[in-house]
């Protein structure tokens, strides 16, 4: 009997920790949307600030293009070395 309620107790802690490890994780990744993507930009390369994570710009590098900005897409080395 001893060993059920300890066994019991174990996993209630368990389940707890697990519960307190996800709402930190969850506020620490919470991204706030702004309302109008802006663009800050060099002549040809800029980064698009979509939202804030605290006091941090989350976005995407983009490119200028004829005028219009796109989101490139990254190779790895194979891409770089490959004739």
């Amino acid at each position: 009997m001893y060993v059920r309620i300890r066994l019991a107790l174990v996993a209630a802690v368990w389940i707890a920790s697990l519960v307190a490890v996800g709402t930190l994780v969850r506020a620490q990744t919470r991204t706030t949307p702004i309302p109008s993507p802006v663009v800050l930009s060099g002549a040809d390369i800029g980064f698009r600030v979509t939202g804030m994570t605290g006091n941090t710009p989350t976005g995407n590098v983009v490119i200028r293009i004829n005028g219009q900005w796109i989101v490139p897409k990254f190779g790895g080395a194979d891409a770089i070395l490959a004739p």
